[in-house]
């Protein structure tokens, strides 16, 4: 299946397993057509990194509050912030007023944003109850609005993040999504749960699937893809022109290149060798201290060190421990001492 109501794919399968090569949305190349999707707390400047250094094709900033940049709030504008080696990345923005966010966009552009994308999927009841994110499907006109104003004022392309509506009653997304599109969004990611589902329920990706066949702009397929072979599965159930990966990507950022892998038709290859998680870990930590400060990156590394040792003999009394340490050194020390007790409880593979 190619042409442009497929996304723009880059050529024509040649295989059973053969997927696109890469994407584009507006003048920017998504290459790999993996998509790191934006989590509030984890997708900062260093994770993003981290990723696509992993072989992601595009990174997401965490959620920023349009509110909060024409604010002036030093945190908010610390979080769109970007860096070179990230390229490209999307910055997500979130607001209800088309005035506020035709101010905001420019900051984001200026802070390196290689795409903007506007968060209409968003289920928490904060930013639900100030008219932003999924609260913005019931109301498309508004939605449209807020659209405009950003593709108005920007100088890169938009794009717009969805649900499956409201309630699994709710059969309104696909139009939402054509509206969307006539507004002027480059891509439209969807995401197959409603707002009512939240991080809930099995899988109905035949949701993504009625909105690619809807739509001639790229669209991007998210939701639980947690292993590599669920890329290319994702891509041959749905025909989205790309797959974003969010949670599970934690304290696994080498996912995105065993996905693309298996976008290939490739063999993903096993997972990270033993001693890898460790090894990211604390580059992880380090980085995040070099950009954030110690105090805040050991407070971040507690939650992300849970990730990153999933699966690993002990891990709950290593979790326990992580949980209390203080400093970057009790940090590093605590990790090191972990990974010499697993590397003698499972040794490394033709070690005697």
């Amino acid at each position: 299946m190619t042409g442009d109501r497929r996304g723009r794919l880059s050529h024509e399968p040649t295989g059973e397993d053969a997927c696109p090569a890469h994407v584009a949305i507006g003048g920017v190349t998504v290459d790999p057509p993996l998509v790191l999707g934006p989590m509030a707390g984890s997708t900062n400047r260093t994770f993003r990194l981290l990723c696509r250094r992993g072989g992601a094709g595009l990174v997401c900033s965490e959620m920023v509050s349009v509110n909060a940049i024409m604010q002036g709030s030093e945190r908010t504008h610390m979080m769109l912030e970007t860096s070179e080696g990230e390229h490209p990345v999307s910055i997500q923005l979130f607001g209800a007023e088309p005035e506020i966010m035709r101010d905001a966009v420019p900051v984001a552009v200026a802070a390196g944003a290689d795409i903007i994308d506007i968060n209409m999927g968003c289920c928490v009841p904060k930013v639900r109850r100030g008219g932003a994110g999924v609260a913005l499907m019931a109301d498309p006109k508004a939605a449209e609005a807020l659209t405009v104003a950003a593709i108005e004022a920007s100088a890169v392309p938009v794009t717009v993040k969805i649900r499956a509506g409201l309630t699994a009653d709710d059969g309104g997304y696909v139009e939402f999504a054509r509206r969307m599109q006539g507004a002027g969004a480059a891509a439209v990611t969807m995401h197959w749960r409603t707002a009512a589902q939240g991080f809930r329920g099995t899988p109905g990706w035949e949701r993504i699937a009625r909105v690619v066949e809807a739509l001639e702009v790229p669209v991007i397929g998210s939701g639980d893809v947690r292993q590599p072979e669920d890329a290319p599965r994702m891509m041959r159930e749905t025909g989205c022109a790309a797959v974003m990966i969010a949670r599970g990507a934690w304290g696994r950022p080498w996912l995105f290149a065993q996905a693309a892998a298996a976008l290939r038709g490739e063999d993903a290859g096993a997972e990270a060798a033993l001693m890898e998680p460790f090894g990211v870990a604390l580059l992880h930590a380090q980085m995040l201290a070099l950009d954030d400060g110690e105090r805040l990156a050991v407070h971040q590394m507690r939650q992300q060190m849970h990730h990153y040792m999933k699966g690993l003999p002990n891990a709950g009394l290593f979790r326990r421990q992580i949980n209390s340490v203080d400093s970057l050194q009790e940090l590093c020390d605590l990790t090191l001492a972990y990974a010499a007790k697993v590397r003698i409880v499972l040794p490394s593979e033709g070690s005697p």
